[in-house]
């Protein structure tokens, strides 16, 4: 097997590991619950809808390379605080996919 076909195989079977999707939102949400991952998901989505949070950057990475990058151009730019939040969970989710990507690798070896 080619390392091309390899990847493209990789990239068919395993699409959560196919791009990092980073949104870093400002402003408040409130939510009830027990603070688990859905819970703060859903709350986060629902002040999206109600915009009661402003999306202040976001960084999409495909597996094939290609990306986009978004950061807000209001005046005064993105806190400094949520720009270190969105680099850090960038980081955090390269070597995140590069962990998995290698765990995959080793079931076709």
């Amino acid at each position: 097997m080619t390392l091309k076909s390899s990847l493209e195989k990789l990239n068919e079977q395993i699409k959560d590991l196919s791009s990092l999707h980073v949104q870093t939102f400002t402003g408040k949400v409130t939510f009830t619950g027990t603070g688990n991952f859905t819970d703060i998901e859903t709350a986060v989505q629902q002040a999206v809808s109600s915009q009661t949070v402003k999306l202040v950057a976001e960084s999409l990475y495909k597996f094939d390379g290609d990306s986009y990058n978004f950061l807000t151009n209001d005046e005064g730019g993105i806190p400094a605080s949520a720009m270190e939040l969105h680099k850090s969970a960038i980081e955090g989710g390269i070597k995140t996919r590069q962990a998995l990507a290698e765990l995959v690798k080793g079931a076709f070896d």
